[in-house]
């Protein structure tokens, strides 16, 4: 096939792609109601224990994923978390936000069965990145509020453009080798608009959707940390991959040497800061594992 064609039915993919999320009658992917409802009462100062306890008792599978997340090492610590009330009570709102969200997520809010394997690898990665993100915060003395969700979410664009296919092309969509380099090309821009439609809070729009690019703004070191945790993802065989072809799967989300140098600098982390993340990094997985 000559050069010019390809091109040009790569440029309609791209435009077809974008054109699902730009409609406004596009529906994206539901979030669970309980989710949001509880990410509305933990950005207020007066969020009530019990009020988020009656949150997640609405929604019985949500609560039973929540628990389930609280009551593995790495949240439990020494004593177990038997009910909700005592896991709002000991890990605080916040967090319990951060929990319900990536029991939220992990639940399937994205079921492409074409697509299954690599989904289920850009999902593992944006866990890992969001744990990483965590700890990159501690170690850079940033206030990490939403940071989690920011890694958490920052490539659901992945997901959510593999879903569009379904949408825009049905049984004639091409092969994942075929739409790989487009849906890469694409993801961030999706990203941004699936948490715009999403109604999530305009910090974590501005960094999940603009996760590729530098920021200057007051969510600029949480960017950073997000972008140096998606890259040091790698080191556990956790980065985003496409489909195999010649037996290699084909890579995702790269960021640049420069970019990672300045996220580095921006949060005030030298080499030995990074290697200090890594190693906690590295004794947390285990328990990311049992998530």
């Amino acid at each position: 096939m000559p050069n010019a064609l390809v091109d040009l039915i790569a440029e309609k993919l791209r435009t077809d792609l974008l054109s699902v999320f730009d409609n406004p009658a596009y529906r994206p992917p539901v979030l669970p109601t309980v989710a949001l409802d509880i990410m509305g009462v933990a950005e207020r100062d007066d969020a009530d224990v019990d009020e988020i306890v009656q949150l997640l008792e609405r929604d019985q599978m949500l609560a039973g994923s929540v628990l389930r997340l609280v009551s593995s090492p790495i949240y439990a610590g020494r004593a177990p978390i038997r009910s909700l009330k005592a896991a709002v009570l000991r890990l605080g709102v916040r967090v319990i936000r951060d929990v319900v969200f990536e029991a939220a997520i992990a639940r399937g809010v994205f079921q492409v069965n074409e697509y299954t394997d690599t989904i289920a690898l850009v999902a593992r990665h944006s866990t890992v990145t969001a744990y990483i993100t965590r700890i990159v915060c501690r170690r850079a003395s940033i206030d990490a509020d939403l940071a989690f969700i920011c890694g958490l979410l920052h490539d659901v664009g992945f997901a959510g453009l593999l879903l569009a296919v379904k949408h825009v092309e049905g049984s004639s969509a091409p092969s994942l080798t075929v739409l790989w380099p487009h849906v890469d090309e694409l993801h961030e821009r999706a990203s941004l608009l699936l948490v715009e439609r999403w109604g999530l809070p305009r910090d974590v729009v501005e960094v999940v959707g603009h996760h590729h690019h530098l920021h200057t703004g007051p969510m600029a070191r949480v960017a950073a940390a997000v972008r140096l945790a998606d890259h040091l993802t790698q080191y556990f065989d956790c980065s985003v991959r496409g489909p195999k072809v010649d037996g290699e799967r084909l890579p995702g989300d790269t960021i640049p040497a420069f970019d990672l140098e300045t996220a580095a600098a921006e949060l005030g982390l030298d080499d030995a800061a990074v290697k200090h993340v890594l190693t906690e990094a590295e004794r947390t997985l285990p328990d990311i594992a049992l998530l």
